[in-house]
């Protein structure tokens, strides 16, 4: 199904890049194509729920101490953390949702990703970069866990 907009949700599995001009995204039950970056849909999301892109993205780096492939927290509340596979300025990053990612496993040199609904997606990167990125994102979200429990 093709859409003009998209705010990521509690569904949201992944925000995939097909090219430049169009991103696929993978939710629970659905997938829609939308005349979007992948970049274009992380900013509208994070608009979408009262901040924007770069304040979630200095708020990771002064978390993690770290400055490249950062994850972002879209919105707190329902756990929306997403991880890019490359580069942010890359035309070919995209994004995975930390939450739904059940499982992974290499696959022909990428790496497979089961969600916890079942849908299956290969992304172009390596299982260990993969394997970092969501050590990283959820670094990230128990961080923020433990400054909001106190």
């Amino acid at each position: 199904m093709e859409i003009d907009s998209y705010e990521i949700n509690k569904d949201t599995c992944a925000i995939l890049n097909l090219n430049n001009e169009v991103t696929k995204v993978v939710e629970n039950n659905q997938e829609y194509l939308i005349p979007k970056t992948t970049f274009e849909v992380m900013e509208d999301s994070c608009a979408y729920y009262g901040s924007s892109y770069e304040g979630r993205l200095k708020g990771t780096k002064m978390i993690l101490g770290c400055n490249y492939k950062l994850p972002i927290i879209v919105e707190e509340s329902n756990d929306l953390i997403f991880f890019p596979t490359n580069g942010t300025s890359s035309e070919k990053c995209s994004w995975i949702s930390l939450k739904h990612v059940l499982k992974y496993e290499p696959y022909k040199g990428y790496t497979k990703v089961t969600f916890t609904e079942g849908r299956t997606v290969v992304v172009k990167m390596s299982y260990n970069s993969f394997d970092m990125q969501v050590l990283r994102a959820t670094r990230l979200q128990n961080l923020i866990k433990n400054r909001t429990a106190k």
